[in-house]
């Protein structure tokens, strides 16, 4: 199956919602990512800069949290807080909802719904492939019901 054309004028194949979508069609691929070493200020010009709400956090190569806007905000609300001294990982969520590449729509949006996730990281074995976040989910509804 293909994925809903972004373009609502598009005159290729007609959209619709599948109970067969897999995750792999719809999540954003090659997420942005940062190091769980990495300054809260870079984190926050990244977020700025490409529009971001989540951002996978590495470690040596490996998927160790999520750090989310909503996570930067808190805090920095917080007294003593340095965003150009405290690193990411002081930030990140560590539990992260992570799903596979075939893995259907349906599934990862309801556990997202359920357990308030904003964002499932897409995971093949050790490899990060991509995001699912909430706002791809509206994306995508929105395509299939043009």
């Amino acid at each position: 199956m293909m994925r809903p054309s972004a373009d609502p004028n598009s005159s290729s194949e007609p959209s619709y919602i599948s109970r067969t979508t897999k995750i792999r069609q719809v999540m954003t691929l090659s997420p942005h990512t940062i190091g769980s070493d990495q300054k809260l200020t870079l984190a926050h010009k990244m977020m700025r800069e490409y529009h971001l709400r989540h951002l996978p956090v590495l470690r040596a190569g490996e998927l160790v949290g999520v750090l989310s806007e909503r996570d930067l905000f808190f805090l920095e609300s917080v007294a003593g807080v340095d965003v150009d001294i405290d690193a990411v990982s002081e930030a990140m969520t560590a539990d992260v909802y992570t799903a596979h590449p075939e893995d259907y729509v349906r599934d990862v949006a309801r556990v997202m719904s359920l357990r308030r996730y904003g964002c499932a990281v897409v995971m093949e074995d050790s490899r990060l492939l991509g995001i699912f976040t909430a706002t791809d989910a509206l994306r995508y509804l929105a395509e299939a019901l043009v």
